[in-house]
């Protein structure tokens, strides 16, 4: 079959590009003809622009040219969408994975400024329903399929009905759906208690098994960016982390016989830290990935260094920046949080402390704690169990493709 895949891969972003690459070579070793659907507002294609002009967004669009051989040309909107579909053929469209269900209405973009008490946020027009990710009018025509979709904690009790009645109908035109997080589950049940979802594994839980052969060894890692064989990353979104914290966190894990090293953001390094070893900049996803994976550990914020680190049985300790906040700015603490969902599934929730208003405190020992003490076992059997299920997900999302109309 020639499927269409529809998500955020083209972004500066390491996990979104693994998400894509683990999804097209899963496809082609199953013997399927994937193409990568090029969708882009162009407020975002504007902005994708500038960030691919600097050292490390060329890192993620060489990554994604390398990898991903069959790309249509750039579509805007549903009329650009059609015109691909028909000249590539397209036998089915898998939309996801990553946050393409995002809804955000007028009142939930209402923020604290800083020059002024409050300021409206401009979300991308992809992160604003009616889009592309919905599938609109094409999936009247060829299947459509949702794959481990999340709606980024969009704020859906803040939706109005005529939104909601939409999103139904756009939502009972797929095939298939599934979602990666109970809050996106939660959000659809609210839209329509008829429609039943699955939460199923990120793509990038199969990574492993979808690229084995072009991974990095872990000698190739350690010589090419000069490392110890015990280290452990750190990696952190902005200097939510005092240096004083860090550098006891260096001296108690340096005593433990590991060294800490500074992994960067895709958008580099915008926080200060006191480690002798730091990972340059610019990085390649594939080299970021094998990093994590043949690490002692990491420490840090964001979602996907977690998903590696889990997958690859690392240990790991989540400094939480996701998750939805007030008006003021301040955390709800009402389990929106990705890593939340996904720490919950491996009953690791104490591995994780949240970033609030812009700072973390937390206890040193404690992390160190639990980075020596590492549940190995469970979370490989929990691994290898979400894998299992990718590949049911996978099984199920190609029957659906192939149905009959």
């Amino acid at each position: 079959m020639r499927i269409g895949i529809l998500t955020f891969y083209k972004v500066a972003n390491f996990g979104a590009n693994l998400q894509g690459v683990s999804t097209y070579y899963y496809l082609k070793n199953h013997g399927h003809c994937p193409v990568f659907i090029d969708y882009q507002s162009e407020f975002t294609e504007k902005e994708w622009q500038k960030k691919s002009e600097t050292p490390q967004g060329r890192a993620h669009k060489e990554f994604v040219n390398k990898f991903i051989s069959t790309q249509t040309p750039l579509c805007h909107n549903e009329m650009e969408m059609e015109r691909v579909v028909r000249d590539f053929q397209l036998d089915g469209v898998i939309i996801g994975s990553d946050a393409v269900l995002q809804h955000h209405p007028f009142i939930t973009r209402i923020e604290r400024g800083q020059r002024k008490p409050f300021r409206l946020s401009r979300p991308r027009p992809e992160s604003i329903f009616p889009n592309m990710f919905w599938g609109g009018s094409l999936a009247e025509r060829i299947p459509f399929a949702m794959m481990s979709v999340s709606s980024q904690g969009s704020l859906y009790k803040f939706f109005t009905s005529k939104t909601k009645r939409q999103m139904s109908d756009a939502l009972l035109k797929m095939k298939y759906i599934s979602v990666r997080d109970t809050w996106t589950q939660d959000m659809i049940r609210d839209v329509n208690s008829s429609i039943v979802t699955s939460i199923t594994p990120d793509p990038v839980f199969a990574f492993n098994s979808n690229l084995k052969d072009i991974i990095p060894s872990k000698n190739e890692i350690l010589e090419k960016f000069h490392l110890p064989e015990r280290y452990i990353l750190v990696s952190l979104f902005s200097q939510s982390v005092t240096i004083d914290r860090l550098v006891a966190l260096k001296d108690m894990l340096m005593t433990k016989g590991y060294s800490c090293v500074a992994l960067p953001m895709p958008h580099g390094y915008s926080f200060e830290h006191p480690f002798s070893l730091s990972i340059p900049i610019p990085l390649s996803p594939l080299d970021w990935y094998a990093l994590i994976k043949h690490s002692s550990g990491y420490v840090g914020s964001n979602m996907h260094p977690i998903v590696v680190a889990l997958h690859n049985t690392v240990p790991c300790f989540s400094l939480d920046n996701w998750g939805n906040s007030c008006l003021f700015n301040f955390g709800r603490n009402d389990s929106s949080s990705k890593i939340y969902h996904i720490l919950g599934t491996y009953d690791l929730l104490d591995y994780r402390v949240e970033i609030k208003n812009g700072k973390c405190n937390f206890d040193v020992e404690n992390i160190v704690e639990k980075i020596l003490n590492f549940p190995y076992d469970k979370v490989r059997q929990i691994s290898t169990q979400k894998y299992n299920e990718y590949c049911s997900m996978m099984d199920s999302i190609m029957d659906s493709l192939i149905e009959k109309q």
